[in-house]
């Protein structure tokens, strides 16, 4: 049996990414295992915005990080693929910057026996590339399966 996983993020771009995924999956009646990696900088942000939001509402709202990325993920699932007949699961990481995505990437898809990997690609000039790296850039070139990406 086939297994992907889907990286999903905030922009609005991966929705597409994820839509392919989830076809996948219904279509060989695969579990899709949609991944949510969260760095340190995003997190810091976005607990900022749902601490104004907490202290308009009061309700304490402060989830630990990976808890926080899993929630990210399982409303993607809810949100884009609650149409297709499949299994799909929820995973969310932690990690400190951008340097480690891929490496979370790589981590979850072997842990998970995966054979495909679906991700968003960024546009980033070539000297870029090689100053800071690029996660699409490092998951193909280290994952063992198949790995589909879609330009930003």
């Amino acid at each position: 049996m086939e297994r992907p996983l889907v990286v999903t993020d905030s922009s609005d771009a991966v929705v597409e990414v994820i839509r392919e995924a989830g076809e996948l999956a219904a279509a060989t009646d695969a579990p899709l295992l949609v991944l949510t990696v969260v760095t340190e900088s995003e997190y810091e942000k976005d607990v900022d915005v749902l601490g104004t939001i907490d202290r308009v509402e009061r309700s304490g709202f402060e989830p630990d990080p990976e808890e926080y990325a899993e929630k990210v993920a399982q409303t993607a699932i809810n949100d884009l693929l609650s149409d297709l007949a499949l299994e799909a699961e929820a995973v969310g990481k932690y990690v400190e910057d951008d340097n480690d995505q891929a490496d979370a990437i790589l981590d979850v898809a072997a842990a998970n026996d995966c054979d495909y990997v679906f991700l968003l690609g960024r546009k980033r000039s070539p000297t870029g590339k090689a100053l800071f790296g690029d996660t699409a850039q490092s998951v193909i070139l280290n994952f063992d399966g198949y790995v589909v990406t879609m330009a930003e």
